[in-house]
């Protein structure tokens, strides 16, 4: 896959992580970073100020308190800042444990950003602090130990966060969380395979029709309208993170006639493949 020129800010040490503090001072002085992907998790903690940024083509606005996640492969860009301050954490995957990215992602069904209460708002910036001295002060085996377990609680915190979060606006069964967050992985691996709603239900040994009732219940949308809104958003990454023609995006998307993704595109979106791309590369 031949990826379009990318500008980022920031990229992963040979360790993993990293750790930017960002300041009003900023605001005016950072990179114009574009849309782009990356293989690693994005966290971030916003002590004061308010931010933009849009995470697979859908603003969020970020204020005072919240917790923000970006997680591997997501498209994103920040937009604007004001008066800002607070931490982002650039992380590998292998710093997120089983149990926090599992809570990641049931967090990605329903939204990008959370209010974090104070005492744990206090608690990050705080480790914040901490992991950024650390990070800097890595001079053998027990240093980088170390960092690393700071690195993970941190991530664990913030986990801990989007949790309670999670079970305060929502209150589905466990069992019909699982469904959607087994539907929702192997949709991102085979929906240039198969749109169909039984080919997943029978990979997952239960029947469409029960599939589709509980990603309603879940998502609020039916099963085929969440395949179709994979295959988009997948869409949309190509069109934005690659230099294939239209053509080769549909193909790329198990759909041959090019004419036709272009015209389920367009419908989806309002917009054509190739004036979404000019928009979002400006």
């Amino acid at each position: 896959m031949q990826q379009l020129p990318q500008h980022r800010a920031f990229a992963l040490s040979e360790f993993g992580i990293r750790l930017h503090k960002f300041t009003p001072s900023q605001d005016n002085d950072a990179p114009k970073v574009y849309a782009h992907q990356d293989d690693y998790y994005v966290i971030g903690v916003v002590e004061k100020g308010v931010g933009h940024c849009v995470i697979d083509f859908k603003e969020i606005a970020i204020t005072q308190g919240d917790l923000f996640l970006i997680q591997p492969k997501q498209v994103h860009r920040f937009i604007s800042s004001k008066d800002t301050i607070g931490w982002v954490l650039f992380a590998d995957s292998s710093f997120v444990g089983c149990e926090a990215k599992r809570i990641f992602d049931e967090f990605r069904l329903l939204a990008s950003s959370v209010k974090a209460d104070e005492r744990k708002m206090n608690e990050l910036t705080q480790m914040a602090s901490i992991l950024a001295a650390r990070i800097n002060d890595m001079t053998d085996v027990l240093t980088k130990v170390t960092v690393r377990r700071l690195a993970e609680a941190y991530i664990n915190i913030v986990a801990e966060s989007v949790r309670e979060i999670g079970l305060k606006r929502v209150r589905h069964s466990h069992r019909h969380i699982e469904i959607v967050l087994s539907f929702f992985h192997l949709l991102t691996e085979h929906v240039a395979i198969s749109r169909s709603p039984s080919y997943y239900a029978s990979l997952m040994h239960i029947s469409p029709v029960y599939l589709n009732e509980v990603v309603k219940e879940v998502t609020g949308i039916s099963a085929t309208s969440y395949i179709r809104n994979e295959l988009i958003l997948q869409a949309k990454r190509l069109l934005v993170h690659t230099d294939y023609a239209i053509k080769e995006v549909s193909n790329s998307l198990g759909i041959d006639d090019y004419a036709y993704f272009s015209r389920i595109f367009t419908q989806t979106t309002g917009i054509s493949p190739s004036a979404f791309r000019a928009r979002n590369l400006e």
